[in-house]
């Protein structure tokens, strides 16, 4: 009897301890478990939200701050990069355009360092305007609508140079004191009885239309620079008599040929 009892005792014991290490053993196997389902959840991107709630979201969530933060900074290098690509090209693309800006540059800066290191009388002759010769000249209403047409008369089929020149041929008669004084009586001047502009006997000063053109002419011709070298006769060689054109040539100096006229002087 006493044997068996100490059977069961000894059986009990066994059965005890084998229940002690079962729940470690237990205890052991959950926290290991516990561990590598942390490790894989971590790993696929899974934690909790909540309870009862697990939720999945892209790894870039995990460090947002520091990828703006390198978005920006690639941003700003690719922009710069396009905008110092950008300046290159239209470097490289436009170097006559570019010398030439410099070159006007460099050449405005000459001129000021020389009229800064020359006598001012010198710099201010340099920029005065083109001397009309024409100043003196006492033009009336008369004056200027008889010098209207006749530009008109004799050289409306010539450009604006053309009609200047003719004014101007007007104009240097009346300076050069070996014709009459004023610009009406120049136009109907005659020499031996005859007239020095044909216009004024054949009708044709009386009936041109004066354009706008011719006006400007007359303007400029009176308030502009001389541009007919002085010269105090014209006549269009294909139209006028030969014997005229023969005394042009043989008394007179030959000065240039403009449109359909040519210009003369005195010798």
């Amino acid at each position: 009897m006493l044997i068996i009892q100490s059977l069961f005792k000894n059986l009990h014991d066994c059965m005890k301890a084998l229940a002690k290490n079962l729940h470690k053993s237990c205890a052991v196997l959950a926290s290991g478990f516990t561990v590598f389902a942390l490790v894989l959840l971590n790993n696929q991107n899974v934690y909790g939200r909540g309870k009862n709630q697990v939720t999945a979201e892209p790894a870039e969530l995990w460090n947002i701050e520091e990828r703006l933060k390198k978005e920006d900074s690639q941003a700003a290098h690719i922009l710069e990069g396009s905008l110092g690509s950008k300046c290159r090209g239209f470097l490289e693309t436009s170097p006559s355009r570019v010398r030439e800006g410099v070159q006007a540059e460099i050449s405005k800066r000459e001129v000021e360092a020389v009229c800064a290191q020359a006598a001012p009388a010198a710099c201010s002759e340099l920029q005065k305007p083109p001397i009309n010769p024409y100043g003196d000249i006492a033009v009336a209403e008369e004056d200027y609508d008889a010098l209207c047409r006749i530009v008109q008369a004799e050289a409306g089929g010539e450009d604006i140079q053309g009609r200047v020149l003719v004014a101007e041929v007007v104009l240097n008669r009346v300076l050069s004191g070996s014709f009459a004084s004023t610009v009406y009586d120049v136009i109907f001047e005659r020499d031996g009885g005859r007239p020095q502009f044909s216009p004024t006997v054949d009708g044709r000063y009386y009936s041109v239309t004066v354009t706008a053109d011719t006006i400007a002419a007359v303007e400029q011709a009176l308030y502009g620079e001389d541009i007919s070298q002085g010269a105090l006769f014209f006549s269009a060689r294909s139209k006028a008599n030969p014997h005229d054109m023969a005394w042009f040539d043989n008394n007179l100096k030959w000065l240039f040929v403009h449109g359909g006229h040519e210009f003369y002087t005195l010798p």
